[in-house]
């Protein structure tokens, strides 16, 4: 049996909590202790957070620490000591975003530390900025579903998406003065634009090959700080970009579309074939995703796909641009059909040909791949296997 502790950083309807609860009780199933330490409410005094973590595993001698972005990584004691270090308890550090977005991801490795990546180009960029330890690639899990999912024929949204409107993307630098470092930037930028499946770090290095530049990550932490910042820039502007495209894509194609998030019908404005509906909580998605014959999952590449991996155990056809984690969970072209985003017309041709007929079908074949092998019960049984190696 193992003991673990799982790190409640953000509030409790946050995704982060809700999937800690979900692994606590999977973790609890498999006949492991696990603990959560509720460190919300610290926001307003971080400093504080390590005398309850600290308090918390003197108490209760515990195998490994789990935190979502790797909150509290390098908490340390009144004498220096990274905490962690000094009591003898592993580190595991779940990324579902981008490590470049949790710089305390990429901060000097303690001594026993694993991380969890959601894409394969995530942990080649921790690697190339000198991150030592275990590390795994791993999609988040959906809940055991409690019923069978709709017949498509009683589904009211032929195609579902959840996203809020980020505002019109901007770049920072391009009002820099022309140099080396706005070429680079540039550079690593277009090669961002034009993939498939975009990755900081063979974008980069590709940009830099090209312009000649004697420049590699890992080499110095204040330079790797500087690139950090503008791959978070980059990234963002190429993942705001991508979901104003797609989704405006979809709905000039005529498809009835329906937007769950803020801010769309201001940029979109009425139309017929478009329904708007607000934000929700994140565990209600679940049964709108239900609702859905297709469901759209955006930033594929570079995200967790939760979206993807919950529409799938709805039994809705998922639609997503090109993500070698998601592909292997669902299986391309069978649980899953991929779009090119860098033609976002794309997306709109495999609405329309899953809604032509195909769109149950793929939905189960998903369902099913989710119930094998992407519930939180697999991703317990995948933690507890990575602390115990």
């Amino acid at each position: 049996m193992l003991r673990i502790l799982l790190l409640q950083t953000l509030a409790a309807g946050h995704i982060y909590s809700r999937f800690g609860l979900a692994l606590q009780r999977e973790l609890t199933e498999l006949g492991h202790e696990a603990v959560i330490c509720d460190l919300s409410g610290y926001a307003s005094d971080p400093a504080a957070a390590p005398v309850k973590l600290a308090a918390e595993m003197e108490r209760t001698v515990f195998d490994a620490a789990v935190s979502f972005s790797s909150f509290y990584s390098a908490a340390s004691l009144p004498d220096g000591g990274l905490l962690f270090d000094a009591l003898g308890v592993k580190f595991v550090g779940w990324q579902l975003d981008h490590p470049i977005y949790a710089r305390q991801s990429l901060a000097p490795p303690l001594q026993e530390r694993c991380a969890i990546y959601a894409q394969p180009s995530h942990m080649r960029y921790a690697a190339a900025a000198g991150v030592t330890g275990k590390a795994v690639v791993m999609l988040p899990g959906a809940d055991q579903p409690t019923h069978e999912p709709r017949p498509h024929a009683e589904r009211e949204w032929p195609v579902f998406v959840a996203a809020t409107f980020n505002g019109e993307p901007r770049l920072p630098w391009e009002d820099f003065e022309d140099g080396p470092t706005k070429r680079l930037l540039r550079e690593t930028l277009a090669r961002l634009m034009d993939a498939r499946e975009p990755s900081v770090i063979s974008a980069f290095e590709e940009a830099v090959a090209r312009l000649k530049l004697d420049m590699r990550l890992g080499r110095s932490a204040e330079l790797d700080e500087v690139l950090r910042k503008f791959f978070c820039e980059a990234l963002t502007y190429v993942r705001h970009l991508d979901r104003l495209r797609t989704i405006r894509a979809v709905a000039e194609s005529g498809a009835r579309l329906t937007i769950c998030g803020d801010g769309w019908e201001d940029v979109l404005g009425r139309r017929e074939n478009v329904t708007y509906v607000g934000s929700v909580q994140f565990s209600e998605l679940p049964e709108l995703y239900g609702n859905a014959r297709v469901v759209l999952n955006l930033n594929g590449a570079n995200g967790a796909c939760e979206r993807a991996i919950q529409g799938a155990a709805a039994g809705a056809a998922v639609v997503s641009d090109q993500s070698s984690s998601l592909d292997q969970l669902l299986g391309g072209g069978d649980g899953v059909a991929f779009f090119n985003r860098t033609k976002p017309a794309t997306a709109a041709h495999v609405v329309s040909r899953l809604l032509g007929g195909e769109a149950e079908r793929m939905g189960a074949r998903a369902r099913q791949k989710v119930l094998q092998s992407g519930l939180w019960r697999h991703r317990a049984a995948q933690l507890a296997a990575l602390i115990q190696a």
